[in-house]
């Protein structure tokens, strides 16, 4: 069942339901984030529900010293991250190109303007490389605290 199916507005999920719809592998990654946001960042997670047609439902956001880290949107078997990367950090983010992964490479380079703001782009998330990539680009918008 689609997760804005199951979910509609007026009855938003509880971070458990998620991860329970997430399920598998993905599961372990989504919570292997979370984590990481409250060590790296203490950035608390804030759910909000989108009726855009391109991923409707409620989805979650990190946010913190003004600094959004991108919105998630729950899926069977992973989660898809919409991010921004500003152009006033793109000197940090083409210096932690090496670091990332050639198929997110790829995807930064041919991300498209957003707004005149920056750089967009939507990644799933399924796989330990991938949330490693993510977790980098978090560090590009702010550096991470860790204890």
């Amino acid at each position: 069942m689609e997760w804005n199916t199951l979910f509609p507005a007026e009855l938003q999920p509880t971070y458990e339901d998620i991860e329970e719809y997430i399920g598998g592998t993905g599961k372990d990654l989504w919570k292997d984030l979370f984590e990481h946001m409250d060590k790296a960042y203490k950035a608390k997670p804030k759910m909000t529900y989108s009726g855009c047609s391109g991923q409707p439902g409620w989805n979650v956001k990190f946010q913190k010293s003004g600094q959004a880290f991108g919105t998630l949107y729950p899926e069977e078997g992973s989660f898809s991250i919409f991010m921004v990367i500003s152009y006033k950090l793109a000197p940090e983010a083409e210096a932690a190109l090496p670091e990332l992964s050639p198929k997110m490479r790829e995807l930064y380079q041919s991300a498209g303007d957003f707004m005149k703001m920056g750089k967009w782009f939507m990644f799933r998330i399924k796989s330990e490389t991938e949330l490693e990539d993510y977790k980098r680009l978090c560090a590009v918008k702010l550096k991470p605290k860790y204890a």
